[in-house]
């Protein structure tokens, strides 16, 4: 993908922004004197129709302007902050002891596949010394055959993999400790060792070809899936072909410095010197079992830098507290990096975040991470959709640290250890005391979080470069189950925003944070509450007017642009369109989920996205809201063109054929036959079921 002309790319954003800005002043001024107008009617009722159009009609008008404000800042930022090469980011290995990493995977009923590619994403990340934990979250004591074989194969896997690299590790040590008692006895020159270090890179390179023949199973490139491709491609050929360049540049060297070869054997003796080890937090009774991916980590990362030992008691095995050398003991770490299951580091993710976080400009920076792109290769045209939005996504999240409003998004992130101490609270809970240092009061942990680090005063930074990779839901069912997810909660963190927000000495860089943090929480919920007042109000016919259109040009030519520059094609930004409208049932019931949690104070069950490679079925309430709104557009339309109300003709009309469109490529009307049959027999024999019980009831009452 060719990179866009970051200067000629401001000038359209800002271009943009001016006509957005002159269009909606132009529609308000049209509007005013419309509502002004209908003041002085007999009814009133168009009066305040206007007032409640003219609140909705902000909101858009604040979406669109801080999606402008986002990408400006995203290009704005490659104008002045250069990534350096890797060549800078390997003085890393200068320093006599490198920071401690432990990277901590959480898992719950993964395919071996997704954990085994996970895990080696993570192992083959250059870095002197890291330790890769999976933290395994499956039941105990399965009960189906599925799910022991799950837990099986995900206890394996740690193990597969320690034997593999331990094996490799050992050579490049060797190698490593064999230059420096040279180097104590002075009795070797520099041109040998150039050309040692050239033939261990081209060692380590054979090592991942071998590797990535290996993972294909003789299985040709083409015919392998795309995300399998990807992950050959990217995550361990691309290593490779870099140590072939690497072997081939030094033998063109005529010197190098004692430094230089130092970096390079201590480079080669990091590549493969992983510990890797698996954590099951369910076998202690003393540690929480709540159902969610923040309890998973907490429960590990309280256990940090500390000695334990497992003892029986009353309850069950718990993990207790003891002195070095009486159990184990569980290294301390100076960044904790947390990856979900389903996504990919490349190569120099870990260096590069940890080279950036010891900068001492960056002491404050609590969160370092790269924000997650979606991973190539698409099963589905629903897959291929979600994957846009996401890479655009990326930009805008690049956008957020230009105005230094990050937030943590909780697939990958680099965090500080002291940062974690810092926002760590000890809470008791069903007689346990557990340390909680990610909330996991709602579903979007990560959300939460970041407002507990600013408000003690940390600062949360995205690496301006794409280094992890995330599998997009392939169904509409898979899908359903993450955007509901991702719907819960930004209500319930408003308030801690508010009071950070009061509580920070105000100035201009405050309203910029406010104004970018204020739309990632509150956007999702005012949207929906948008939504309902255009379904169920219906607006005097006056306030129509073709510059409700035309106001909204220019943002959405900006946003085909970025869809292009982010890898896919003008025309998404149509598909996009009708991508959104069909999730806005999905949207609104993650919505309504959290007010039940306000008014009742019952956390939301986590609802992990499916990763299997079978369709994931839909909940038939679903479907139909589907149909219903596209029942609704449809019915809107027949009577504006009875009324031959063209504004409202068009508008109706273009929403009514993205929903088709949508109905028929991102649902699909057999997985919604398939569904609604499933469900329509599952019913069936709830009933029959029941009216066996009454009937068998009524016969014993006769008896």
């Amino acid at each position: 993908m060719k990179p866009a002309h970051r200067r000629r790319e401001v000038l359209y954003a800002q271009l943009s922004l001016l006509l957005t800005v002159g269009l909606y002043a132009w529609l308000v001024d049209v509007l005013l004197h419309k509502i002004y107008d209908s003041y002085f009617f007999p009814n009133l009722g168009p009066f305040y129709g206007g007032l409640v159009f003219l609140a909705s009609l902000s909101i858009i008008f604040y979406s669109v302007i801080h999606y402008h404000v986002c990408l400006i800042g995203f290009y704005k930022r490659h104008k002045y902050e250069i990534t350096p090469g890797f060549d800078k980011v390997a003085e890393i290995y200068d320093t006599p002891a490198a920071p401690s990493v432990s990277v901590l995977v959480p898992s719950f009923k993964e395919e071996r596949k997704i954990i085994l590619q996970t895990l080696l994403s993570a192992g083959l990340s250059e870095y002197a010394a890291k330790n890769v934990v999976l933290l395994i979250d499956n039941p105990q004591n399965p009960h189906s055959e599925e799910d022991r074989y799950l837990l099986e194969q995900a206890r394996q896997v740690p193990q597969l993999l320690q034997a593999q690299f331990a094996q490799q590790t050992a050579v490049f040590q060797k190698a490593l400790q064999d230059y420096q008692d040279r180097k104590e006895n002075s009795v070797h020159p520099p041109v040998d060792d150039i050309k040692i270090l050239s033939e261990l890179y081209a060692e380590a390179a054979h090592w991942l070809e071998v590797e990535a023949q290996n993972l294909t199973n003789g299985t040709p490139m083409d015919q392998l899936d795309g995300d399998e491709r990807f992950f050959i491609d990217e995550i361990v050929l691309k290593p490779a072909s870099l140590h072939r360049m690497q072997s081939a540049a030094l033998l063109q060297e005529k010197n190098l410095s004692e430094t230089e070869i130092t970096r390079h054997y201590k480079r080669l003796a990091g590549l493969f010197n992983v510990t890797f080890s698996s954590f099951e937090r369910k076998r202690y009774a003393n540690l929480s079992h709540d159902p969610n991916k923040a309890m998973n980590l907490n429960s590990y990362i309280m256990l940090i830098g500390r000695h334990w030992k497992e003892v029986e008691t009353a309850n069950g095995l718990e993990l207790h507290e003891c002195q070095a050398g009486e159990g184990f003991s569980i290294p301390y770490s100076d960044y904790v990096n947390t990856i979900d299951a389903d996504s990919l580091m490349t190569h120099d993710y870990i260096a590069r975040l940890v080279y950036f976080l010891e900068d001492p400009e960056h002491s404050a920076v609590a969160v370092a991470q790269s924000p997650c792109s979606a991973t190539p290769g698409h099963r589905s045209e629903v897959e291929r959709i979600a994957s846009a939005q996401i890479d655009v996504q990326f930009h805008t999240h690049q956008g957020y640290t230009y105005w230094d409003a990050s937030f943590w998004v909780g697939a990958n992130a680099m965090l500080r250890m002291k940062a974690l101490d810092a926002i760590k609270e000890t809470q008791t809970v069903n007689g346990k005391t557990v340390s909680v240092y990610i909330q996991d009061r709602t579903l979007i942990e990560d959300t939460e979080s970041t407002i507990d680090l600013v408000h003690k005063g940390w600062k949360l930074y995205n690496y301006p470069k794409r280094m992890t990779y995330s599998a997009s839901p392939p169904d509409f069912g898979s899908l359903l189950i993450q955007r509901r997810r991702w719907a819960n909660g930004g209500l319930i963190i408003l308030p801690k925003l508010l009071r950070y927000t009061f509580h920070t000495p105000k100035d201009l860089r405050l309203v910029g944070e406010f104004f970018m943090r204020f739309n990632y929480l509150a956007m999702t919920s005012l949207s929906v509450a948008m939504l309902l007042v255009y379904c169920f109000y219906t607006f005097s016919p006056r306030l129509n007017t073709p510059l409700l259109i035309y106001a909204n040009i220019p943002y959405f030519l900006l946003f085909a642009r970025d869809l292009k520059n982010s890898g896919h094609r003008y025309g998404d930004a149509l598909r996009l369109t009708a991508f959104n409208l069909m999730l806005m049932p999905i949207i609104a019931a993650g919505v309504l989920k959290q007010m039940e949690q306000i008014i009742l104070g019952r956390k939301v069950p986590f609802g992990r996205t499916p990763k299997v490679k079978g369709r994931t079925g839909a909940p038939a309430l679903y479907y139909i809201l589907e149909l219903m709104l596209i029942g609704y557009f449809a019915n809107r339309f027949m009577e504006e063109v009875a009324d031959q109300d063209w504004p409202q003709i068009i508008f109706s009309g273009f929403n009514l054929a993205l929903l088709i469109y949508a109905l028929f490529v991102f649902i699909g009307i057999r997985p919604l036959i398939q569904d609604l049959a499933a469900e329509s027999v599952q019913q069936a024999k709830k009933i029959w079921g029941f009216l066996k019980w009454f009937t068998a009831k009524l016969k014993s009452l006769r008896h």
